[in-house]
């Protein structure tokens, strides 16, 4: 059975991939280059190593240490950054909260199964 971190990984996924390829074409102007992929990499990993919970508790904080250094980037030395850009930031501050606050509940249950035993 699949958790929500899984499924939280999966939409982060999809959005990035989506974010990628809109700014790429021009659609819309997110002004984020390569991050999206890089963003879509991580989860795609963390979606990967499905038995190892540490492992992505720790991919999940380097995502989110890299969203904070890129959103400081925005606030510090890009004015002209679009508002979807923003946006696009937000969402996936919220969606890493969700995968992070999911799986150190899966941690807390699996610690607190092998200390019964």
């Amino acid at each position: 059975m699949f958790r929500k971190h899984f499924f939280f990984s999966l939409l982060l996924l999809v959005i990035s991939v989506i974010t990628y390829f809109l700014d790429n074409k021009n659609i819309l102007k997110f002004d984020l280059s390569f991050y999206p992929l890089i963003i879509s990499l991580f989860s795609l990993v963390i979606l990967v190593l499905s038995n190892r919970v540490k492992k992505q508790i720790y991919l999940a904080k380097i995502i989110f240490f890299f969203n904070s250094i890129y959103i400081l980037k925005f606030i510090i030395f890009d004015f002209s950054t679009h508002f979807y850009g923003h946006m696009y930031l937000a969402i996936i501050t919220l969606i890493m909260a969700l995968i992070y606050k999911s799986l150190n509940k899966d941690k807390e249950l699996i610690d607190s199964i092998d200390r019964l035993r």
